[in-house]
């Protein structure tokens, strides 16, 4: 029997787990060792697009650190595990909300998930993870709710605070419906109608909420500068602005959360 194959099976296996950081969530046969692995890829922000091309310019606007993808059978079914760790959790939650889409139901094992039948997405503490499915049956969905768990409990970071962006909303209003865009690829990803809104400005975190008579919009700017030209941008002033809201000509309610923080009330 040749063992040169099995030999530069396992070397690129153990390669590719080298380069994996330590604390990273993967899964692998200790997990679940009644499923059969392909050997893990991994990619750091600038070696992405190897992975997945255009798509990774929006992880990167974002802010990625790492990308672990693995592949299993598991049963009768093949899946996908991808694990993404944004540069924070704010940025976890971001990619989240904007790849996320008609939601079948959400299983408790994070702050943030959502399953349809062909794909489980999940956000906690810094990573987005995606687990794909190519029956979409309910063994499909039953095993990728037991992927997820596995690596939703290994990550302990904790989650994004959402009401620091909407002190007053409804949490599940924040968890359930809210985007959070950052830059313009952000919004042309999810909230499209609002690009005009934020036309040349960049160093912007926004989380949209849309509801039927009002959508609300928290903006948190990193620079004063970029603050000042969006300011700009609407004919606002800094003196216009108040902790207790004002209405300003254009028929928006304006408050200011913080110095480089509006919280932007908008009639539909």
């Amino acid at each position: 029997m040749n063992k040169l194959p099995i030999l530069i099976f396992l070397f690129a296996y153990l390669t590719c787990r080298a380069q994996i950081p330590a604390d990273f969530p993967v899964i692998d046969k200790t997990d679940l060792p009644e499923a059969k692995f392909l050997p893990a890829r991994h990619f750091t922000g600038e070696s992405l697009f190897g992975y997945m091309d255009g798509g990774a310019e929006l992880y990167r606007e974002y802010g990625i650190s790492d990308a672990v993808i693995t592949e299993l059978d598991l049963g009768n079914g093949h899946y996908k595990c991808e694990v993404f760790k944004m540069t924070g959790p704010e940025e976890a939650f971001g990619i989240y909300s904007v790849s996320k889409y008609r939601c079948l139901n959400s299983p408790p094992i994070s702050p943030f998930t959502c399953q349809t039948h062909y794909q489980m997405q999940i956000c906690k503490g810094p990573y987005y993870i995606s687990i794909i499915n190519k029956s979409g049956n309910k063994a499909d969905s039953v095993n990728s709710l037991k992927i997820g768990m596995l690596l939703a409990e290994k990550i302990i970071e904790p989650s994004v605070d959402l009401s620091a962006f909407i002190p007053d909303a409804n949490p599940d209003d924040l968890r359930n419906n809210a985007i959070l865009a950052k830059g313009n690829l952000g919004l042309m990803n999810s909230a499209t109608e609002w690009e005009d809104y934020f036309k040349d400005i960049t160093g912007y975190y926004t989380l949209i909420i849309r509801a039927k008579e009002k959508s609300l919009l928290s903006v948190r700017f990193s620079k004063p500068e970029d603050f000042q030209q969006f300011l700009k941008l609407h004919g606002w002033g800094t003196c216009d602005l108040s902790v207790n809201g004002v209405r300003m000509l254009g028929g928006e309610i304006i408050r200011l959360l913080s110095e480089n923080q509006l919280l932007i009330e908008i009639a539909n």
